[in-house]
């Protein structure tokens, strides 16, 4: 019995559907002449066939130009993109418009429209300059015969220089149609999609079809397809006016017929020289090809004998090439990932070294080889700091933080690059990435390459990337050994963003050489500020300027004035807050908690100034608004008075005050300490026991009666309160017939 683990069998039984194939041949051609008496037929046949494929594409094509053309007539978009507009919704209304035509065709490879003004370039993907688009060159082409009407030959097509090019055919016209100069609409026809749909339509088994353009390029088949491999004779030969295109068939192998009809039996003897022949041949290549296999083979055989312990599972020729080859590959790509990793490792740690100032001979040696940085010229670093990292984090999914802070380090490296700089950037922090940056060049002004590239990208991922950055610039050197102190110097200098940043862009060089006079004078001008909005004093805006004209002078640290505004703050609610229920809205936690939030996030002390500055107006013109309604010497000459004359009002309280003054009760409460010095409640009291006195000593009324006439429900509460008072009951005063105290 035939063993098939033997890959030599293997190899033999795999050679067999070349003999099936080659009888299956022989059989076909000599049943070939049976179909002479059809050939007539069949090439009237072919004729219909070719031509029906001809009208398809024609129409096809036809029916592409014309909806590209009515398309670009009947949106307004387009005339006003080529006229020069800026409007978003019009590029994007054309955009659109070219991806639906794209979309909705199974044939268009691209639709552009090309702008004269500006030299821009509108595809389905977006707007380009014309100097960074692949197809520039056609586009030359076509200013240069702007009145040519048909389609191009077969060309190459690429919408960027960086992919991969795309055979197609093209026509243009000049926009606005039908004669107008402002642009070009070019439209692109795929050529591997004209060719599925005349592959669909042609039998290849049995005919063949060529189709070549004007300038006799190749269109059908693209290269040496199935069809050029029977050969045959051309029966049908059709020219597309439109096109340009010479569409060749015919059948395949047309010429071996009359030879099978007039001889057939020649080919039962070229049958059988075949088969035996076919029979030898696999032998012989057999027996060639299975040497080498054998000798590998029998050297993993020789590596399995020296690691196996003797029970290992006997396999097959097959599945012993195919484990070793999987192991081979699993060690391969285990030996490149653990190399990638340790270069990145490396680079991280020889970063680490460089900024924190311990480069050594040997890691100096590393830097050349690497070559990321020059060996003399210039060096400083810049420090990149995400704002609002909370936010950053709540905002973004984990892949999407991933991606931005890729994204941020190439933009930053590009920007770089194109201001003649030559960096170098790891992440040190989740919010913060380093870039060491240099010029060869001792000379070169590398701080202002160093501004222009903060500046630029500062902007651009503001505008892109949608957050914000505070950027960092450490002190020039020109030595690796100092790299170190300008990573320092970076960090030091981002401390001071608010007085020496320029639009959250530090240099440590602008950092101050001595220390700032201490926090008490500040902390005085912001007491004089308040009191002065707490008197309805105009000169506090004075006061205020002058405090942040200080600031800016002495320079101080972003930490210590975030802290002296939060102080000012609160010194402004403990002085107003319960003056009003207005008052007490625009000092409530909330909003001061939010105020602070907002200055935390400005750029410079300009921009803090302005905010904190609109807020304290808005706060002074509701204090002023609520002082000029009424004074508070005539507020408490009426609630005087109104308590004189309704103290007997057993519901007289602070809220009843409030409610009939507008005033809240706190400060009510205020009022009186500050007018007479004693609280609300003892100065009513001290109002009913006079009376109460007086009632006593001149009349002969009961204590309950002289109770309620002074505010009291009951003899009970009246005389306790009464003892409380002048030290004696109600009826010991009448007794000891004491005199009543005089009327405040």
């Amino acid at each position: 019995m035939l063993k098939l683990n033997n890959w030599y069998f293997r190899l033999l039984v795999s050679y067999f559907p070349i003999l099936v194939l080659t009888v299956s041949m022989i059989i076909f051609l000599s049943f070939i002449a049976v179909n002479e008496i059809s050939r007539s037929e069949t090439a009237k046949a072919d004729s219909i066939t070719t031509g029906y494929v001809v009208d398809s594409v024609e129409r096809a094509i036809r029916e592409i130009e014309f909806n590209a053309m009515n398309e670009a007539v009947k949106n307004a978009s387009y005339a006003a993109y080529l006229n020069g507009s800026t409007v978003t919704n019009d590029r994007y209304s054309v955009v659109q418009s070219l991806r639906s035509l794209v979309e909705d065709s199974d044939l268009i490879e691209s639709i552009y429209l090309y702008r004269q003004s500006g030299d821009m370039v509108l595809t389905a993907s977006g707007q380009t300059e014309l100097s960074d688009f692949g197809d520039r060159e056609f586009i030359a082409h076509a200013k240069e015969n702007r009145d040519y009407q048909g389609w191009s030959a077969s060309r190459e097509y690429r919408e960027f220089d960086r992919l991969e090019p795309v055979r197609v055919i093209t026509m243009y016209k000049q926009t606005p149609l039908p004669f107008g100069k402002d642009g070009i609409l070019v439209i692109n026809v795929d050529l591997y999609a004209v060719e599925q749909i005349i592959g669909s339509m042609t039998n290849h088994q049995v005919s063949f079809m060529r189709i070549t353009d004007a300038a006799k390029q190749r269109i059908y088949p693209a290269g040496n397809g199935a069809d050029d491999a029977g050969g045959g004779n051309v029966l049908t030969t059709i020219t597309s006016n439109s096109l340009g295109w010479t569409f060749e068939s015919g059948i395949l192998a047309g010429q071996l017929l009359g030879w099978v009809s007039v001889v057939s039996y020649v080919w039962v003897i070229i049958a059988v020289l075949t088969f035996a022949v076919a029979i030898i041949y696999i032998i012989w290549v057999t027996r060639r090809n299975y040497k080498p296999i054998r000798l590998m083979m029998n050297r993993i055989e020789a590596l399995q004998l020296r690691g196996s312990d003797g029970g290992a599972v006997r396999m097959d020729d097959l599945t012993v090439i195919d484990r070793a080859l999987e192991n081979l590959i699993d060690q391969s790509l285990d030996y490149e990932k653990e190399q990638r990793e340790s270069v990145m490792l490396q680079r991280r740690q020889l970063f680490n070294d460089l900024i924190s100032g311990e480069l050594s001979g040997q890691m100096n040696e590393r830097m050349r080889k690497l070559n990321l940085l020059p060996n003399a010229g210039r060096y400083a670093v810049m420090v990149v700091k995400l704002n609002r990292y909370d936010d950053f984090q709540a905002e973004n999914t984990l892949n999407e933080q991933n991606v931005l802070k890729f994204a941020l380090g190439n933009v930053m490296q590009e920007l770089a690059m194109g201001e003649g700089l030559q960096g170098w950037g790891e992440w040190l922090a989740p919010d913060r990435i380093a870039f060491v940056f240099a010029v060869p060049d001792a000379d070169a002004r590398i701080l202002e390459q160093l501004r222009a590239t903060a500046s630029v990208a500062r902007q651009w991922v503001g505008e892109h990337l949608r957050f914000m950055l505070s950027i960092g610039i450490g002190s020039i050197t020109d030595e690796w050994g100092r790299i170190g102190q300008s990573y320092r110097d970076a960090l030091s200098g981002m401390d001071y963003r608010l007085s020496i940043g320029q639009d959250a862009i530090t240099f440590s060089g602008d950092m101050p050489r001595s220390n700032p006079r201490g926090m008490f004078n500040y902390m005085q001008q912001c007491t004089d500020c308040v009191q002065e909005i707490r008197q309805t004093n105009e000169s506090w805006q004075h006061t205020f300027e002058q405090l942040f004209k200080q600031l800016e002078s002495d320079t101080l640290r972003d930490e210590d004035i975030h802290s002296l505004m939060q102080l000012f703050l609160q010194m402004l609610n403990r002085e107003l807050k319960d003056l009003s229920d207005t008052l007490n809205e625009c000092l409530e936690d909330d909003k001061t908690s939010a105020l602070l939030a907002k200055l935390k996030t400005a750029s410079s002390l300009t921009d803090m100034k302005e905010q904190l500055l609109d807020y304290l107006v808005n706060l002074y013109e509701t204090y002023v608004a609520m002082s000029e309604t009424k004074s508070y010497k005539t507020m408490m000459t009426e609630m005087r008075a109104y308590i004189q004359e309704n103290f007997a009002d057993p519901d007289l309280s602070l809220k009843h005050l409030s409610d009939r003054f507008q005033i809240s009760g706190k400060y009510a409460s205020y009022l009186f300490k500050l007018e007479y010095d004693m609280k609300f409640v003892d100065f009513l009291v001290q109002l009913r026991m006079q009376q109460a006195e007086r009632l006593l000593a001149e009349t002969d009324e009961t204590v309950q009666s002289i109770a309620l006439q002074v505010g009291y429900a009951n003899s009970i509460t009246f005389g306790r309160v009464f003892k409380r008072t002048t030290g004696v009951t109600p009826g010991e005063f009448r007794k000891l017939k004491m005199r009543p105290s005089a009327l405040t």
